[in-house]
């Protein structure tokens, strides 16, 4: 099974489109940022459900509601709900939606407390996540600026912490990058699909193997495999 990461459109659904030609994943994942309401149209949207399952977060420019009545071919929610996991196929997702702030000021907003509770009630489930996708980055791991400062928050790297996914995924910053704990899970910020930045993850018996994706360039080789458990399903 192979699913591809995108994430940061802006709007610039064409990338995402000629990312997933280029991979030819099972599942698309996305960080955020599809695109504010004026830059897409929910019907685009439907246009990849129509060819693939796809599963994402939202982040701080992204149509809500239409990310919110999305939904996959089998009826599933397209938007990972905040503090449930979600078996797709052999792996088990979770999504954190949003970015750091102190208040709800704007709807795309979300508290310490709301990340680390999330996190609490994924981990109260009882089912190991392999992959975990929020907007937001973990401080301190694969959270660079283009300017080299950190630009990650706390809240992330606690949730990373407390439920120690094999894949963690995030976005925001525009920058992909990548760091690999001691015990074998990785953290990478997929960057910005306009620039030709992806992830592509494939799922085998042996484990779950995560490389960068240079859709727009020929590819190049810089996996990793993930931290292996008893069984590649994570359950």
């Amino acid at each position: 099974m192979k699913l591809l990461a995108i994430s940061d459109l802006h709007g610039d659904l064409e990338s995402a489109w000629e990312a997933v030609r280029a991979a030819d994943p099972d599942v698309l994942l996305c960080c955020g940022d599809w695109g504010d309401p004026e830059e897409i149209d929910p019907a685009d949207l439907e246009k990849f459900t129509e060819e693939l399952p796809v599963y994402t977060v939202y982040g701080n420019h992204d149509d809500l509601q239409a990310l919110g009545e999305w939904r996959n071919r089998d009826g599933s929610p397209v938007l990972l709900p905040n503090g449930e996991a979600v078996a797709v196929g052999p792996v088990v997702l979770a999504g954190i939606s949003g970015i750091w702030a102190k208040s709800h000021r704007k709807p795309f907003y979300i508290t310490e407390e709301e990340v680390e509770q999330a996190a609490l009630e994924v981990a109260g489930a009882g089912r190991p996540v392999d992959i975990l996708l929020t907007h937001g980055c973990p401080s301190g791991v694969a959270d660079l600026t283009w300017q080299n400062r950190h630009g990650g928050q706390r809240c992330f790297l606690h949730a990373f912490q407390t439920l120690r996914p094999r894949v963690y995924l995030t976005g925001h910053l525009h920058r992909a990058q990548e760091h690999r704990t001691r015990d074998g899970e990785i953290i990478r910020n997929v960057g910005q699909t306009p620039r030709g930045d992806a992830t592509l993850i494939t799922v085998e018996e042996t484990g779950i193997f995560v490389e960068g994706f240079r859709w727009n360039e020929p590819r190049r080789h810089e996996g990793h495999e993930a931290g292996i458990r008893e069984s590649s399903t994570g359950s």
